[in-house]
């Protein structure tokens, strides 16, 4: 006797979702997820994970997961692909000193390790390697200053040690431990609320809400923005470049968050953004840190467009946008990355792969940790037509995603 075929995972949530009388936009603002994620994973372009299943879950009624992945279905509990370095940024991170002796560096060498790990992390091919590499000595030079110095060199120190716990976050959060990249957001803004400085705690926020909307807070995050803009936007007409820059980095982490969950208001946070970087920010602004820039915010707009699954409006925004004027080589690599997801919207896996083929050619380490970006190799060896599944494979493996 024939076996009746077993509905697919994203066949048995579209089910679920129809039984509880939910859209997917509606469904997708409940769970945090965008309304293209669902879409996806409802017909079987996007895996259902173990994550987005949770997030789900609660929503559809479901109290057993086995009601979405089936009983011939297993769950995998290997991670995603981990950088080598991850075990000595781990343990920089945990290295606790109870008893510190000798001089402190002064804030000023500090100050120029961090710019210059910001500048590596901005302009290298290979930024995760070679942050991986400085980052231990960071942490542990920056945390002795903040141990050590007193006075206004201390809050100095604060700042600082603040700034290595957001680019330890920005190595981790592709490939390290989850609860290691909390400890570096937990890190960070306890370091910036100590040194009870404006931009260090706003900066705290914004790497804050990028995790929390990545867990499906996008609530909280957009509170927490809302909450700190109120700190910033008083400060920007006397406070120089670095409050405008600010500001309008707080507005552009915003708008990736209302896009995130299918929220049309994106484009408001977003052209607030563009206001500041234009009225406040003098022409060809790039921010050290954060690089804000004109081009940054036209990344944005191609971001929040594929993001609220509109791929007509993404190519738009990105016909006048030079890949080469982005002043950030992993921005870059992103930016080709989110193109090919636009491509990939559109189900036009030649251009996919082309994208991805150029955002490797910037940056190997970005395509290689990813997730958007393997999940499309995957699905590329399996679906790409045959004049290009053998080139599809080739980048696969040079990113690690199949042997």
């Amino acid at each position: 006797m024939v076996q009746p075929e077993q509905p697919t995972p994203g066949q048995r949530v579209e089910r679920l979702r129809r039984v509880a009388g939910l859209s997917r936009e509606r469904l997708a603002g409940l769970a945090g997820l965008s309304p293209t994620t669902v879409k996806f994973i409802e017909n079987g372009r996007r895996a259902l994970t173990l994550r987005a299943a949770q997030q789900l879950a609660p929503h559809l009624g479901v109290r057993d997961l086995a009601d979405l992945f089936g009983p011939t279905v297993t769950l995998s509990l290997d991670g995603r692909p981990s950088h080598p370095a991850v075990d000595e940024v781990r343990r920089a991170l945990t290295a606790w000193h109870v008893t510190l002796a000798g001089e402190p560096e002064s804030t000023e060498y500090l100050r120029g390790a961090v710019d210059s790990a910001w500048q590596t992390w901005h302009t290298s091919r290979h930024q995760r390697t070679e942050a991986g590499a400085v980052l231990p000595g960071l942490i542990d030079s920056t945390q002795r200053a903040a141990r050590l110095h007193t006075g206004e060199a201390r809050r100095v120190s604060l700042a600082l040690l603040a700034q290595a716990y957001h680019l330890a976050q920005a190595y981790l959060a592709w490939h390290g431990d989850r609860e290691l990249c909390w400890l570096t957001v937990d890190r960070g803004m306890a370091a910036a609320l100590d040194a009870d400085d404006p931009l260090a705690i706003a900066q705290s926020i914004w790497y804050a809400a990028h995790l929390l909307r990545a867990v499906g807070r996008g609530d909280e995050a957009l509170e927490r923005l809302r909450e700190v803009r109120g700190l910033i936007e008083p400060r920007v007409a006397d406070g120089g470049t670095e409050y405008a820059e600010m500001l309008a980095d707080l507005h552009l982490c915003a708008a990736l968050t209302r896009a995130r969950t299918g929220d049309q208001g994106a484009w408001s946070e977003w052209d607030a953004a563009r206001q500041v970087v234009q009225r406040a920010l003098p022409e060809g602004f790039v921010g050290l840190r954060t690089r804000v820039s004109r081009p940054l915010v036209d990344v944005y707009a191609v971001m929040c467009a594929v993001d609220l699954g509109d791929p007509d409006e993404a190519q738009r925004r990105a016909h006048a946008l030079d890949p080469m004027s982005i002043p950030s080589t992993e921005r870059r690599s992103r930016h080709y990355v989110e193109l090919a997801r636009s491509a990939d919207l559109e189900s036009a896996p030649e251009a996919t792969l082309h994208l991805l083929g150029r955002a490797e050619t910037t940056s190997p380490e970005t395509v290689r940790y990813s997730p958007a970006a393997q999940d499309m190799l995957v699905r590329l060896t399996k679906e790409a037509p045959a004049s290009v599944r053998a080139e599809a494979v080739a980048l696969a493996r040079r990113a690690g995603v199949v042997e």
